[in-house]
């Protein structure tokens, strides 16, 4: 799932009624996951509407003002309270010969630490573009070290004892298992990805547990990608006896061919969500990424945004795969305020209304209509008002309204003409 592409759009400063204290977190909650080969441009300004990001910052990184990332990230934190910055880091493969961001590429190949066919005399196994490490326990150790012991001692000294605003680590690839057949076990002969899964694991699990070790308590934030976590994949390592990860990215979860949204529909998507949810460790920080189709597509955004807001997570509306930058959307400016009724639970959530989703919030409430479900109304309790906008004027028009119809694949936010802490409840209709 690595994607570090190069483009050349630089950022604007921008900033949002979104901001909150840092002692009463509100909705909406927004992630990026800032990945890519073009992120110098990332000003404080521009970042701090964040809650959290991760930030692919290879040893030596700037921006364009000559902040190195934790200096930006301090300059984030002094606008918005509640930012976190994770660096990021992979740590299951490296290109051979090395390239400019392969810093560990020399100690890899020296051990070795790389993942052959079959031990020790196989051949390199390649894997998207670079070549596979064996990240388990198995490796032959360096100085008392095997590969994941050492791997944690390099990135906090390369990226958190250099940069100590930022708040930890961003784990690329942190798979259920091996993306490729390979003799993780030195035993000999390959093992399928399946039978090394519990290996794999179990290096990751070392690596995270060393960096923890070596971080003051102020960078012990620890989150990874999470794209193969999905309802039945094996992640017994990384929750037993407990959460291992922070939280993570549930990257392309709507947009793409291969979205969870595309082959398992809304209803599987929530339950992805869910699970994830459910197997973070505080503070949850969930990024659910969706790529844009387009800049414009205002209802697949709102679609996206409005069913992450079913839950806990961090939004992200990724700039069409960059993973430079993320688009900015009219209704990030609208505090929705505390949540006033929990967050959804898929399988299993009750819909509001002809199979309409809702969630209310101390300033407005979240309804969102499935893929599948076709063209919906729903009749309000009470009358709110359409937020008001200017990049899609036909729902962002301020009127206030007392049922709404919403397309197929559609959400909105409504406003509650006066702010209510804790709501009343509203009525249900039977499904």
């Amino acid at each position: 799932m690595t994607r570090r592409l190069l483009f050349s759009a630089l950022l604007a400063a921008t900033t949002f009624a979104h901001m909150h204290t840092a002692a009463a977190q509100t909705f909406p909650r927004l992630g990026a996951t800032l990945n890519g080969g073009n992120t110098r441009g990332l000003t404080p300004a521009h970042v701090a509407v964040l809650d959290v990001m991760t930030l692919g910052a290879y040893s030596g990184w700037t921006n364009t003002q000559g902040l190195n990332a934790g200096q930006l990230a301090a300059a984030a934190k002094a606008i918005n309270p509640n930012f976190r910055m994770l660096i990021y880091t992979i740590i299951e493969s490296d290109t051979n010969p090395p390239s400019v961001l392969a810093e560990n590429n020399a100690q890899i190949a020296s051990v070795p630490w790389w993942a052959l066919t079959a031990w020790p005399s196989g051949s390199l196994v390649a894997t998207g573009g670079s070549y596979a490490i064996n990240i388990t326990t198995h490796t032959n150790l360096h100085n008392g070290q095997n590969y994941p012991q050492w791997r944690a001692g390099q990135d906090y000294s390369k990226f958190l004892a250099p940069n100590t605003s930022a708040d930890g680590i961003y784990i690329d690839n942190f798979n259920n298992q091996p993306p490729v057949t390979a003799d993780y076990l030195q035993a000999g002969s390959s093992q399928s990805p399946s039978a090394a899964g519990p290996a794999w694991r179990a290096g990751y699990v070392t690596y995270v547990n060393a960096l923890r070790a070596l971080s003051p308590a102020s960078q012990q934030l620890v989150i990874g990608n999470l794209a193969t976590w999905t309802a039945g994949a094996s992640i017994t390592e990384y929750v037993t006896p407990s959460p291992i990860l922070n939280g993570g990215t549930m990257e392309s979860i709507i947009g793409q061919s291969y979205s969870v949204e595309n082959f398992a529909g809304w209803s599987g998507m929530m339950a992805y969500y869910t699970h994830v949810m459910a197997s973070v460790a505080a503070p949850k920080l969930v990024i659910f990424a969706q790529d844009a189709i387009s800049t414009t597509d205002y209802q697949g955004f709102r679609y996206g945004f409005t069913s992450c807001l079913l839950g806990d997570g961090y939004y992200y509306n990724d700039d069409a795969g960059s993973y430079n930058d993320f688009l900015t959307y009219d209704e990030y400016s609208f505090n929705l305020g505390a949540a006033s009724t929990s967050a959804l639970v898929f399988p299993g959530a009750t819909a509001y209304q002809n199979g309409v989703y809702r969630r209310d919030f101390a300033n407005g409430i979240v309804l969102v209509n499935p893929k599948g479900n076709g063209t919906q109304t729903v009749t309000l309790e009470t009358s709110y008002k359409h937020l008001s906008g200017t990049q899609a004027p036909s729902i962002n028009n301020g009127q206030t309204v007392t049922s709404v119809t919403l397309n197929d694949r559609d959400g909105v936010i409504l406003q509650r003409l006066t702010s209510q802490p804790v709501p009343d409840a509203p009525s249900l209709s039977v499904q």
